[in-house]
């Protein structure tokens, strides 16, 4: 990890833009950031390794109108920063979508741009696009040392699936009354209609295949104790996920050839290839080809050598072993199935209020809360102090420490008298409280978990060897080897319209079992060629997008019947411009937002409005239908500069969302809560304040007020705490200076207080990456004044747990963030006789097994 200052553009002085700090202010702006290609063009630069790069600044200006001036300044000028000055040097789509800009050093700025263009200019381009792939070298990944394979470009396959029964938008001339002038005015406006369309596809977009040769160097790189089978790859111009492939031996038995054609009509010998891609994984295609022709990728080849650029690795699939079977899932996924309860429905509609409707009785539960019971079985057990489901919960992994937590979970492990300790004890009562209201939302535990989707192989390679292109599966088939054969639901995130959960089968058969039996235990599923799966997920494409595959029976049985809504205009993207400073302020200022979270809400104020209405039904399902469309616009609004404006029609759902999404937004929630206190002092109905949220009989909210009932009447912590301090300490060190002891417990109330600050600031203002960040960051901080104390770390510890343990109430995070390691060594010392907990995977036959999110555990105590 390395650390990048982040500033925000109010930071900088006007009119001089000349920013000065001093290190300890300077740290507070600091954020971690996995290395990058980026970040090893400019080591080239500067000549040694360093983990704080200050050769580069992130400079975060979200969509502000009133600022847009000094914006358009610090992006044509720079800014200075103790005394150095910056230029911009450009952004990622997800940098974008925050509204962040990347600042380099004047110094490298020269040479680094043009080690981002690999030493190509352009004229003319689509700015929008042309930077986001120019900017791809900012992608986080880890570097493949060494040369780069042997790899095949081969050109773009689509199709065409015939006669699809679908819902587009078209643009209407619509007649409205001016009430002013009672005249009638004409105005475009965008309607829904349904018919049959011929819909072209990209079934292999964005992937390529590669040998299990490849795949065990790239594991070997990344330092894995498993092989995966699916990375995404990152290059200059380069983006995608390649597959592991027997594709030598399905190219000469299944496709009988033994040579391929690339997309420059060379001729390549099988045996000796690498890897197979196609030019959707190469965005710079097209500048290489104009400027290049035929030695395009010879040329591309060339300079990535020349600028000493590595493969990236971006993500890869998991293992099973490290998978839960399933998957929180969320209101978007829940509010586009039909898990209406009429009971529910029918009291809302009720005129007589005088009897309660009881979430908690039996015979009043509809679906959704018996979909959720699952998860709150699962959590009074964890309450209810059950060891294995503790150490679960708290992040234990296949018999290994996992990241989460782990000092916790070890010393649990050590000894289990410490599921008793006060820290411990605090710890999982937040992560559940933490749990409990993300249920109120949405997020409870499905069967089914998250899928890296790939393309179909052989018909892929039946392309790639110019055969008829037929492939493995057939229509609504996908394959997956963790999942079980039958009916699923495919599932992509953000989801809108009912008509993007897919209903498909998991399907086993020859081919598959020939050349596919590989994939089993990971995390990747194969999608066919021949229905319109991908434009019905969202626009799914295969360079790393995730599908959730769910069996859960009862979601299986509510899915809604609505014809698929298919963008007709998916290509619009903006115009070639002259690529200049001028056209790239307009792009920036253009692109410093992202409104996907609020078109999600307003499809969710829609879908959670139950009428009975068939005039509404029909308004209701025509605008989410819409919002799907906005939505696709809307994620490829970086690169293409082209989005819907969301009309007032549509904006004004966003003044009330559902009572449910409340408990995702603390602030609005908040400002409910003194509504309802202030209405009730107001007798006249007409004379109370209208609320942010409404109460409706939808599921979702349905699940909200079980989960509030559930938690008043169910949930009954044991708040017994042991002081475990003997335990945690070295006996052999009197910790008795009160003077070393007065330094440590201001640097304790001093973290501690900058802790729960960051924690806060995150409840409210939900940036997780950041908050992360900021919290590693201040850990260091105070290790590094821990060290100027300069005592011996068993003193040092016996300080810290004095400290911290002297009393109930105060933080325990200190000592544990600090010198926690030290702290399970005395732990380990101080148990002899203890009982030990060992945590193994077991079977459902297994007597003595658990069930905890659909794998078999059972616990294993010895002394120590």
């Amino acid at each position: 990890m390395h650390t990048v200052l982040k500033i925000n553009i109010n930071d900088l002085p006007k009119p001089s833009f000349d920013l000065q700090m001093n290190s300890e202010t300077e740290f507070k702006h600091l954020i971690r950031q996995q290395n990058t290609p980026l970040f090893e063009q400019i080591k080239k630069l500067r000549g040694y390794e360093t983990k704080r790069i200050e050769e580069l600044i992130f400079l975060e200006a979200k969509h502000n109108k009133k600022k847009i001036g000094y914006l358009k300044t610090v992006l044509k000028d720079g800014f200075s920063y103790n005394g150095r000055h910056y230029k911009r040097f450009g952004k990622s789509a997800s940098q974008a979508k925050d509204g962040v800009t990347v600042f380099i050093v004047s110094d490298y700025y020269d040479e680094v741009m043009k080690s981002s263009q690999l030493g190509v200019k352009v004229d003319k381009c689509v700015v929008s696009k042309y930077e986001s792939y120019r900017c791809l070298i900012l992608s986080a990944c880890q570097m493949v040392d060494g040369k780069i394979p042997n790899i095949v470009m081969v050109d773009e396959f689509t199709k065409v699936i015939p006669n699809q029964y679908v819902r587009y938008a078209i643009e209407k001339d619509v007649d409205v009354l001016d009430k002013k002038t009672n005249k009638k005015k004409t105005y475009k406006n965008r309607v829904i209609e349904e018919g049959y369309q011929n819909i072209e596809i990209s079934p292999f977009d964005g992937f390529g295949v590669h040998t299990e040769e490849m795949s065990r160097l790239w594991s070997g790189f990344l330092g894995l104790d498993y092989t995966p089978i699916a990375y995404q790859v990152r290059l200059p111009f380069l983006k995608g996920v390649s597959i592991q492939a027997p594709f030598k031996d399905i190219l000469k038995n299944h496709c009988k050839v033994d040579e391929i054609v690339d997309v420059f009509g060379k001729s390549h010998k099988i045996e000796d290839i690498d890897c197979i891609w196609n030019v959707s994984l190469w965005k710079g295609y097209g500048i290489f080809k104009n400027k290049f022709g035929s030695d395009a990728w010879t040329e591309y080849l060339k300079r990535i050598d020349d600028y000493e650029y590595n493969l990236g690795i971006s993500k890869y699939n998991h293992h099973s072993k490290d998978i839960d079977f399933y998957r929180g899932s969320n209101f978007q996924y829940l509010q586009c199935l039909d898990l209406i309860n009429p009971k529910y429905v029918k009291h809302f509609a009720s005129e007589d209020k005088s009897k309660r409707f009881d979430f908690l009785d039996e015979d009043n539960w509809g679906k959704v809360i018996n979909i959720a019971k699952y998860s709150t079985d699962l959590y009074e057990k964890i309450i209810g102090g059950d060891k294995l489901y503790t150490l679960k919960y708290l992040g234990l992994v296949n018999g290994s420490i996992g990241k989460i937590n782990k000092k916790y979970i070890k010393a649990i492990m050590i000894n289990d008298v410490m599921l008793k300790d006060i820290c411990v004890k605090r710890t999982l009562h937040r992560m559940l409280n933490k749990t409990i209201n993300e249920m109120k939302f949405g997020k409870i535990l499905t069967s089914g978990f998250y899928h890296l989707v790939v393309g179909d192989i052989i018909g892929y390679l039946e392309y790639c060897a110019k055969k008829d292109v037929v492939g493995c599966l057939k229509e609504r088939e996908f394959y997956c080897e963790t999942m079980p054969l039958g009916e699923c639901l495919s599932m992509r995130s953000p989801l809108v319209d009912p008509s993007e959960v897919n209903k498909i089968n998991i399907v086993d058969n020859g081919i598959t079992k020939t050349y596919f039996k590989y994939f089993k235990n990971h995390d990747v599923c194969m999608v066919n060629l021949h229905d319109i799966s991908m434009p019905q997920q969202g626009g799914m494409d295969l360079d790393g997008d995730l599908v959730n595959l769910c069996n859960d029976e009862i979601m299986l049985n509510s899915v809604i019947d609505k014809p698929i809504i298919v963008d007709m205009t998916d290509k619009i993207s903006a115009n070639p411009v002259e690529y200049n400073m001028e056209n790239i302020i307009a792009y920036e200022c253009n692109t410093r937002d992202n409104r996907i979270g609020e078109i999600t809400n307003i499809a969710t104020s829609i879908l959670n409005q139950v009428t009975n209405n068939e005039k509404w039904q029909k308004i209701n399902a025509d605008n989410i239908s819409l919002l799907r469309l906005y939505q696709g616009k809307e994620i490829d609004f970086i690169k293409t500069s082209y989005r819907w404006v969301i009309t007032k029609n549509l904006r004004r759902y966003l003044k009330k969302i559902p009572y449910f999404l409340l408990f995702n937004y603390p602030k609005k929630l908040s400002v409910y809560n003194k509504i309802r206190n202030i209405n009730k002092t107001v007798k006249e109905k007409e004379n109370k304040a209208p609320y942010n949220a409404y109460i409706s009989p939808s599921p979702l909210n349905e699940l909200c007020m079980y989960i509030n009932e559930w938690e008043k009447k169910c949930i009954v912590w044991n708040n017994n705490a042991v002081n475990t301090r003997e335990y945690l300490i070295n006996h052999d060190y009197p910790a008795d200076n009160k003077y070393i002891k007065m330094e440590i417990r201001k640097l304790c109330n001093d973290f501690t207080s900058q802790f729960y600050s960051l924690i806060k600031k995150n409840d409210l203002e939900k940036e997780r990456d950041d908050l992360d960040s900021r919290i590693d960051l201040l850990f260091d901080e105070y290790r590094e004044k821990l060290d100027k104390i300069n005592i011996d770390i068993k003193l040092l510890t016996n300080y810290c747990v004095d400290i911290c343990y002297s009393s109930k109430n105060r933080d325990k995070v200190f000592c544990w963030a600090m010198v926690g390691d030290t702290m399970l060594k005395n732990l380990k010392n101080n148990s002899i006789g203890a009982k030990k907990a060992k945590i193994i995977e077991s079977t459902k036959n297994d007597k003595d097994a658990k069930e905890y999110m659909g794998k078999y555990y059972k616990l294993i105590e010895v002394e120590n």
